[in-house]
């Protein structure tokens, strides 16, 4: 976490506040004492010579307010339930995970990179305990993992499998049936002793087990990754399950593998096909977080309150008596000015994007406010069609030089500090800086035009006119015609970041003789299926796209298994690249435990071949921001949290902050 503007008022939020409310209280007060209803005769005293002693009367003084902290949205949340289409697939995702932040508090969480446990005991290891492997008698027709194929299958003849101890492709063995040994993943949670729901009922471990028998249920519109790979959720007693793995499936991430427990005691008698339009599912559902929902104002305001029964209230958390989240349905510059003029304490990350970092950076320096950034949890590439289908003559990126040399055209440098202002982060592989995992050492190649230029010359691209304004042309570049110009389109979704990311690209390698031409469209046109899609169907020339950064990195990316076919439509490997170590190096990945040494090393590797053949470039992570009031601390951005409002349990302000 970055923060900047760190200076503090002289005088804080909640003194300002109370003498605020102090203020509309006495002059209320004087008001009223002031004026008398017309309709009624005031009695005038008595004359009299007796003097009276006046008496000192205390004032009774006024509580405080209570302790408010206004966190501003971008949209009102069109559902809170965490399995429905709305959260899952809706534009108002983002702002829905914001307020759950509040209501739930983990059960794990993710930061830099690492899971740590929230309600639970601890998270389960082969080292410490929790996870261990057993052997498995498998029979013919039974479930298993395809290694081939990373599916859920029915073990017939003929069929791929790993035999016990086999962490890659070449040990892999062919099934000729009867039964064989295979390995299964066995892992074990406790929740933490005397957890309740904040409405006062005991949580426990049939509540995990209930969530996960809704994400289970075919109607229910999640994904059914984990569900698929599941041979069994089970109770072992009030605070404790255990998850049991098909054979042959090891996740690296078994750690988290603990559904999130929803109130069976409230929900659990309602149809599921109700779930996605019950209130207490989607608008007034309860958790054990730091906050409850105590009223909802459509499309203005949500007031949340403290969790009395909230596990951590003994610690005094959380630190404000009350959170109200205010839905601006506008943009950043409003989400900026009502944090300027006290309407807001914080600004979440769904009113500021990229397009607001000069503003937010301005006011940051001035002292206004705070700002607070991470990477994004998303790394935008460069990728190049290696390979492409039905491209013939035009091969552009066939050969390595030629992609090694326009990365030495590409100044990433000047994209960090013109594009994104100095935020964000430059990956030197496929994994981003932040990534454990990340490679050590060299990684991409430097800026250093003269040796793109080079580079470029060598494979056959040449500079026939000695003018930077017009194309190299093609003289003996394997895979293109002879005489071809070197001009491709480069395909990116619609979006102002994009195009002035295109704008600087344009400008680079036009200065190492390279016209590139760019095509924006929308996102759905971008990323459709085989064989129709601009780039899944593999007739593209190059395209700029932002790809996912999570725990696991995300190999298969450019792997063989993922190439787009006839037989994987939806294989996501869309540049064509195709080796044999790196394909290798990443199926110890996809297969392999992630405790053993080979699991790291075959990481490494991946990232290595990545940089030598670089079928894509990344070219940077752009931030994720929250701006706040000088008066709040306490705010911590992580690039994987699900908001940036992880933690606000933390959330503190005036006295409370060092």
């Amino acid at each position: 976490m970055r923060a900047l503007g760190e200076s503090y008022g002289k005088v804080s939020l909640w003194e300002r506040r109370f003498l605020l409310w102090s203020f509309v209280f006495s002059i209320g007060g004087l008001i009223a004492g002031c004026r008398a209803p017309a309709s009624i005769d005031i009695p005038l005293p008595s004359a009299s010579t007796e003097v009276e002693t006046p008496v000192a009367i205390d004032p009774t003084p006024l509580p405080p307010p209570p302790k408010t902290l206004i966190v501003c949205l971008d949209r009102e949340p069109e559902s809170l339930f965490i399995y429905g289409d709305a959260y899952l697939f809706g534009e108002t995702g983002g702002e829905a995970r914001a307020v759950l932040e509040a209501i739930y508090d983990g059960p794990i969480d993710i930061v830099n990179y690492r899971a740590f446990p929230v309600i639970l005991r601890e998270l389960p290891s082969f080292e410490a305990g929790g996870a261990r492997l057993e052997e498995i008698t498998v029979a013919e027709y039974e479930v298993y993992l395809n290694p081939e194929t990373l599916q859920p299958a029915n073990l017939r003849l003929g069929n791929p499998y790993l035999p016990v101890g086999c962490t890659g492709a070449e040990c892999i063995e062919s099934y000729i049936g009867g039964e064989v040994q295979m390995e299964r993943l066995v892992v074990e949670f406790q929740l933490l002793p005397d957890l309740t729901w904040s409405d006062g009922e005991a949580l426990s471990a049939s509540d995990s087990l209930f969530s996960f028998e809704i994400d289970s249920d075919r109607h229910i519109p999640t994904t059914k990754y984990l569900v698929d790979r599941t041979a069994a959720y089970e109770v072992i007693d009030e605070t404790t399950v255990r998850w049991t793995g098909i054979p042959g499936y090891f996740d690296p991430e078994y750690a988290t593998l603990f559904w999130k427990p929803l109130p069976q005691h409230l929900i659990g008698d309602l149809a599921l096909e109700d779930l996605q339009s019950a209130e207490l599912a989607t608008r007034n559902p309860i958790g054990w977080g730091p906050y409850q929902i105590e009223e909802w104002q459509s499309g203005e305001q949500l007031l949340l309150v403290k969790n009395p029964n909230y596990f951590h209230a003994g610690d005094g958390l959380p630190t404000f008596d009350r959170l109200l989240f205010r839905f601006l349905q506008s943009n950043s510059t409003a989400g900026i000015q009502q944090l300027l003029t006290g309407e807001c304490d914080l600004v979440d990350e769904s009113l500021l994007g990229v397009s607001a970092a000069a503003t937010l950076k301005q006011y940051a320096e001035e002292g206004r406010f705070k700002v607070a950034w991470a990477p994004a949890p998303e790394i935008t590439r460069l990728d190049f069609n290696v390979a492409s289908v039905g491209r013939f003559g035009e091969m552009f990126f066939a050969e390595p030089r030629t992609r090694r040399g326009l990365a030495h055209c590409i100044d990433r440098e000047a994209l960090l500090t013109d594009v994104l202002l100095g935020f964000g982060a430059l990956p030197d592989s496929y994994l981003a800086p932040g990534n454990p995992v990340k490679l050590d050492g060299q990684g991409l190649p430097i800026y250093d035009p003269d040796a793109g230029r080079a580079l470029l010359t060598e494979v056959g691209w040449v500079d026939t006119d000695d003018d930077e304004a017009t194309p190299r042309i093609a003289y003996g570049v394997p895979g293109v015609a002879f005489g071809t110009d070197f001009s491709f389109t480069l395909l990116t979704a619609e979006g102002d970041l994009n195009n002035r990311t295109t704008s600087r690209l344009q400008a680079d390698l036009a200065a190492c003789g390279v016209e590139v031409q760019v095509e924006a469209v929308d996102f759905s046109s971008l990323t459709a299926p085989y064989p129709d899609g601009l780039v899944f169907g593999r007739g593209f020339d190059a395209v700029l796209w932002s790809w996912p950064e999570w725990i696991t990195p995300l190999c298969e990316m450019f792997a063989e298994r993922e190439l787009p076919t006839e037989k994987n439509p939806f294989g996501v490997n869309a540049t064509g690249f195709n080796d044999f170590a790196y394909n290798q190096s990443c199926e110890r990945v996809l297969l392999g435990r992630v405790d053993v040494e080979e699991y790291s090393q075959a990481l490494l590797d991946t990232q290595e071949l990545f940089v030598q053949a670089l079928p894509g470039i990344p070219l940077y992570q752009a931030p994720r921001f929250v701006a706040y009031n000088n008066d709040i601390c306490g705010i911590e951005v992580d690039s994987l949290s699900f908001s940036v409002l992880f933690g606000l349990e933390h959330f503190d302000a005036g006295a409370g902050c060092p």
